[in-house]
């Protein structure tokens, strides 16, 4: 009979573990609960922990928060993991929470249960762990992790705020669009085209590709969810990211943007870093591997190797011709001042600013754009459909004797 390792709670809310023989796992949760256990984690002997899911970002500042409360106002990081277990409902967060605080109490650190996560901890998140816990300084550290994600927090919150309201407008154009191709066309295209009367090239065309599509409608939908799907996982491939980014490097505003956002998030991880003590070659390396224009991506293996040959971080920087003046200028002053952490969490903010303007600037373009669009396919296919009318109303005309004829009695 096959063996199950599981983790529980006993009667007393104490986490135990051991091994029990059953021949399914539910029937080892049964057998569990028959002990009067509360069952946390049930695997085959052998077999791997992998939990699998996400942790949205608001979860995750509050995790931090709470870690850096709690360590500061000396309570134990077990006991303080164990308790928000406790008033934790998402699941896959309280499953990571158990298996945080089972780690612990088996003489693990933190960090190691990180690593287990790569979907869910980023790089800078594990090595700021690592860098508090060599020092003993956690809590700040967890203090820190709670002010970038808080600010990564805001910034993509703004970005998807901003462009909210011209995606509706885009889903709305699409949708009228696609309502009169596959439903109103057909119909009157089907009533003229029976005419047999002389329509323009592109009206005569619009009919008859409305109604082939039409009656298609089924295969076009599953085609069009299996593209968007497609789409979706194509775009977490960084390859496809990458020739996205190549493509729209021509379109200045879109650009700007996400460089703009790029650098406020690469100087705010840069700065905590720093300021955790994480040598400048490791943090400049996570900093710009965490990044999404493959410019700054690509710098991820140059630059540290620039610093670690001695040369300078403002000099190297200066060199790659990627960052813009006024950051070179502002890396220098915080090299010679020694403060370049607050120098970097400076010109984060400024960025953070400068990326607000952007969307402001962008949403005011594509708003009367988007009209423009839907004002001029909205109008094309109204054109369309009076063109025919006004055939049909001409040739009852002349059928009639022309326009002014009365009929003599």
């Amino acid at each position: 009979m096959p063996q199950f390792n599981y983790q529980a709670l006993n009667p007393n809310k104490q986490i135990v573990t051991g091994i029990v023989a059953a021949r399914h796992r539910k029937e080892a949760a049964r057998e569990l609960q028959k002990k009067g256990f509360s069952p946390l984690t049930i695997r085959e002997a052998n077999e791997k922990i992998q939990i699998k899911g996400k942790i949205a970002p608001i979860d995750k500042i509050t995790f931090c928060r709470y870690i850096s409360t709690m360590l500061s106002s000396g309570l134990s990081l077990s006991d303080g993991i164990s308790v928000l277990r406790e008033e934790t409902k998402q699941p896959f967060m309280r499953s990571l929470l158990s298996d945080m605080s089972y780690s612990l109490e088996q003489g693990k650190q933190l960090s190691s249960v990180f690593e287990r996560y790569p979907h869910v901890f980023e790089p800078y998140f594990l090595t700021l762990t690592r860098a508090g816990e060599a020092s003993g300084t956690l809590a700040d550290v967890f203090k820190y992790l709670e002010s970038e994600l808080r600010a990564e927090y805001s910034l993509s919150s703004k970005v998807k705020g901003a462009l909210l309201y011209p995606a509706i407008i885009f889903i709305a154009m699409l949708s009228i669009g696609i309502l009169m191709f596959f439903f109103i066309m057909p119909q009157i295209g089907k009533v003229f085209l029976s005419l047999r009367l002389t329509l323009p090239w592109i009206t005569r065309t619009l009919f008859t590709v409305s109604i082939a599509m039409s009656k298609q409608m089924l295969p076009i939908a599953v085609l069009a969810v299996l593209g968007v799907i497609g789409g979706f996982f194509l775009l977490r491939r960084p390859a496809v990211r990458e020739l996205l980014f190549r493509l729209i490097k021509p379109i200045p505003m879109i650009r700007n943007l996400i460089k703009e956002v790029d650098l406020a998030r690469f100087n705010r991880i840069f700065s905590t870093l720093l300021k955790s003590a994480v040598p400048i070659t490791e943090a400049l390396e996570i900093s710009l591997t965490s990044l999404s224009w493959f410019e700054y991506k690509e710098l991820a293996r140059k630059l540290p190797e620039e610093i670690s040959k001695g040369k300078a971080l403002s000099q190297a920087v200066k060199e790659q011709k990627v960052f813009p003046t006024l950051m070179v200028q502002m890396i220098a002053a915080g090299e010679r001042s020694g403060t370049l952490d607050a120098t970097l969490a400076d010109l984060a903010s400024f960025y953070e600013e400068e990326v607000e303007e952007q969307l402001k600037n962008l949403t005011q373009i594509l708003e009367p754009m988007l009209m423009l669009l839907v004002g001029i396919g909205v109008g094309a296919m109204i054109l369309s459909i009076i063109a025919p009318i006004y055939s049909v109303v001409g040739s009852f005309q002349q059928a009639a004797g022309g326009p002014g004829v009365l009929p003599v009695h």
